[in-house]
């Protein structure tokens, strides 16, 4: 018996010194209650979206580039006129 009340003595008490886990646990509360949970989400992903579309920008003009640098490989009238 002696063993679970010194467990119990060790358990984590709020008035325990402030640690960096539970300085995060704070703020991590205290974004819930505010709602800024919701808005760091919807801005992430927004952010993330536009980065994906900016590299797919890049990727696209990539490939303009070389096709109009080895247009004149292809005789484009051609099939066209027949």
């Amino acid at each position: 018996m002696s063993s679970s009340s010194n467990l119990s003595q060790s358990a984590y008490s709020p008035s325990d010194p402030e640690t960096p886990q539970n300085s995060r646990l704070q703020n991590f509360d205290q974004s819930l209650s505010h709602g800024n949970i919701g808005h760091s989400i919807e801005q992430s992903i927004k952010n993330a979206l536009k980065e994906i579309h900016q590299k797919r920008l890049q990727s696209l003009r990539k490939e303009l580039d070389y096709l109009k640098g080895t247009e004149w490989k292809f005789d484009s009238d051609k099939g066209l006129s027949q």
